[in-house]
């Protein structure tokens, strides 16, 4: 999976604990949490404020989604790390983790989920440098950096 979104089953915001290779570092309490690969970093975790990396890098990307902090932002993390989430017990209801928007699980009280990135990478065919492809898909599917630019100013005189 490169991307998997963990949020409430409910209205009510998500409480979810975040631990990094065992440390724990938040308490997300937002309307859910974005875990994706570069290979999904251009999907939902970009339109929630995450940013864009290009395949070749070996990261993990953390993103909030509508945290209920402004200065809980977005991380990236080695693909070396261990990333768990865990519903704590006084969280005010059950969370989901849904993952590329396909598979969903529900995530009661108490529960907990490891994430790691497998050692194993899916092979991959290209012509190109596959960096080289990643490039020409954002331009081209995302349109970014796409603007009229700016022409000269004129001479005061």
């Amino acid at each position: 999976s490169t991307q998997s979104t963990w949020g409430g089953a409910s209205p009510f915001l998500s409480k979810l604990n975040c631990s990094i290779d065992g440390h724990q570092v938040t308490t997300v309490q937002a309307d859910g949490l974005i875990i994706a690969t570069p290979s999904g970093s251009t999907a939902y975790n970009t339109a929630a404020g995450g940013a864009m990396v290009v395949p070749s890098v070996n990261c993990t990307l953390l993103t909030p989604i509508a945290p209920h902090s402004l200065s809980f932002r977005p991380i990236i993390v080695p693909d070396t790390s261990t990333i768990e989430i865990a519903v704590p017990d006084n969280a005010r209801a059950s969370a989901r983790a849904s993952f590329d928007g396909r598979h969903e699980e529900d995530l009661p009280r108490g529960s907990r989920v490891r994430i790691q990135t497998s050692r194993r990478p899916f092979p991959m065919i290209s012509m190109n440098r596959y960096e080289v492809d990643w490039y020409k898909s954002i331009k081209s599917k995302l349109s970014w950096n796409v603007r009229i630019e700016q022409g000269a100013m004129p001479e005061l005189h």
